[in-house]
């Protein structure tokens, strides 16, 4: 669907208002002019029948309308009729002696019709729904006597009464009517003087007057829409257009964010224009802002992200990941691996033979994460494996590797670590425990249990002098040495569980007779089905030994 412009929007907003004002404006003066005229000709001819009924006689009048329901005045007029000859009622007239005031009151109202532009002017005598003429200037003799219905007009009469002046429409003729009463010397009403304003120029110079104010407004209005739509474009449309041309013309994507692109019109309206035009102006400075420091940091991030890279190379080649690490050995089965939840981690495992005859297995996890952890977790395994080559003693091997970490550790970073040394000979082994997470042993009749030492001590690192003990277990042929971190039974599905103990548990019982090789990638894919979509959070790290036989001696 085509979208209609703001311009057309305000063109058809002034054009309704300015037709609807028109209307309203040409409606009202027609009204008022109308009123005007018709109230001034409604008090012109009101006057003048007062002033007619004050020109007749009302005892002459009486007498009048007394004479004309004589049997001899119906048969003259009968006879006048007949004969088109209107002498017989002049001669009754005549013989009754009222033919001279007759002809006196009719000569008075005949010169009021000619002088006072009016059509009609009569005396009539109105009895119920009907009416008698007695003196008419226009017809003359000929109205005397004469009768006619006027049910429609006069229902509301019972007697010769004052009625108000009222312009109306007879016969395609447009009037100006008024009637007043005339009284006799007693202060009776006998009759009533009816005027008729001749208003068919009136009403035309009206009829004129209106069409002529329906031309004006149609033409304001035309003339008033084309000005405020000249004035709406100059004022509004305008501006907007520019600054939208100018907003298309900053988000250009072939051109890009430019600073040239930030719009520069000469707009100083005074009003919300010049508001949302510098607004703009700024909004767009921003977000050059903005761009160029994206820019820096994404520069930024790329270089350090190359430099995670090349870290997270350097911390998989500081872990044995050469399998099978020992191959010319086949008292024992051993693989690791590690997982970080960054691009470098502080997990780390180790394994190596102090001698022929006595392996050592590490496994550590370094508080915290990310670069610091990997640099403490690098020194840590360095100072492990060096002392380890003095000493069989896997107490004295952490009590050197705490005390020199202790120093100075502003950041106050530690590492948890389980330590052991195994005795290829007769699968003694000897272990510390550092605050790490207990290794799983499986029997090789699928019989699990964790090797706890009997007193756990705090992690590497913690304060120096810490006194470490080493403890011992025996292993026999078939047995399955299972070392990890935290993260696997920490693990976290999407609705907070953790994967725990005894998943994991379960997970060997299920598992211990695969592989070492097969055995790792097991349990990972047993964590991450249970992980689900939820992100990890911390290093996974894995070991495993299995016992084949004892070396000899």
């Amino acid at each position: 669907m085509k979208k209609i412009g703001l311009d057309l929007k305000l063109c058809g907003l002034i054009f309704a208002s300015m037709l609807i004002l028109s209307v309203i404006l040409s409606v009202f003066s027609i009204m008022e002019h109308g009123n005007k005229v018709n109230e001034f000709y409604w008090d012109d001819t009101a006057k003048l029948a007062l002033t007619l009924s004050h020109q007749a006689d009302g005892d002459f009048i009486r007498t009048l309308r007394e004479v004309i329901d004589e049997p001899e005045f119906q048969a003259a007029r009968e006879k006048a009729l007949a004969s088109d000859d209107w002498t017989p009622v002049e001669d009754f007239l005549e013989s009754k002696g009222l033919l001279e005031d007759y002809r006196r009151i009719t000569a008075v109202y005949q010169e009021f019709l000619e002088d006072m532009n009016v059509k009609y002017l009569y005396i009539q005598s109105i009895e119920g729904p009907i009416s008698i003429y007695l003196v008419s200037a226009t017809s003359g003799i000929s109205a005397l006597g004469l009768v006619e219905d006027n049910a429609d007009e006069f229902a509301a009469y019972t007697t010769n009464v004052h009625i108000d002046p009222d312009v109306s429409n007879v016969d395609n003729d447009w009037v100006c009517s008024a009637y007043e009463p005339i009284y006799d010397s007693k202060g009776d009403a006998v009759s009533t003087v009816g005027v008729d304003i001749d208003m068919n120029k009136v009403m035309a110079d009206w009829a004129q007057f209106r069409n002529r104010m329906i031309l004006y407004s149609v033409v304001i209005t035309l003339l008033a829409v084309i000005i405020g739509i000249i004035l709406v474009r100059h004022i509004a449309i305008h501006p907007i257009e520019k600054l939208t041309e100018g907003t298309k013309a900053f988000t250009d994507e072939e051109t890009g964010y430019r600073p040239e692109a930030v719009i520069s019109m000469n707009i100083h309206s005074g009003d919300e224009l010049e508001v949302l035009y510098n607004e703009t102006r700024i909004m767009q400075q921003k977000i050059l802002d903005y761009v160029e420091n994206i820019t820096k940091i994404t520069a930024e991030k790329e270089r350090i992200g190359a430099e995670l890279n090349v870290a997270t190379q350097i911390q998989a080649s500081m872990l044995p990941r050469i399998f099978p690490a020992f191959p010319e050995m086949e008292e024992f089965d051993l693989f690791a691996s590690m997982d970080p939840a960054k691009e470098v981690g502080g997990d780390f495992y180790d394994f190596f033979l102090i001698d022929d005859h006595h392996l050592a297995l590490v496994m550590a996890d370094v508080s915290g994460k990310g670069v610091p952890a990997a640099l403490f977790m690098a020194i840590s395994k360095t100072l492990i494996k060096d002392r380890a080559a003095e000493s069989l003693d896997p107490a004295d091997i952490l009590a050197n590797a705490n005390n020199q970490l202790s120093e100075e550790n502003d950041e106050g970073l530690f590492v948890t670590v389980w330590l052991g040394i195994l005795d290829l000979t007769n699968g003694t082994l000897c272990f510390s425990d550092a605050g790490h997470e207990y290794p799983v042993l499986v029997h090789g009749n699928g019989e699990i249990e964790l090797v706890k030492a009997a007193k756990k001590k705090p992690p590497v690192a913690t304060m120096e002098g810490i006194p470490y003990a080493t403890n011992t277990i025996s292993l026999v042929p078939g047995d399955l040495l299972f070392l990890y971190t935290d993260g696997v039974p920490e693990a976290t599905n999407a609705s907070d569980e953790l994967y725990g103990m005894e998943r994991l548990e379960s997970c060997m019982k299920k598992n211990y007779k695969l592989e070492v090789t097969e055995l790792l990638p097991a349990v990972r894919r047993d964590v991450d089905a249970f992980v689900g979509s939820a992100p990890q959070f911390d290093d996974l790290t894995m070991l495993a030994v299995r016992i084949n036989k004892f070396a000899e001696s």
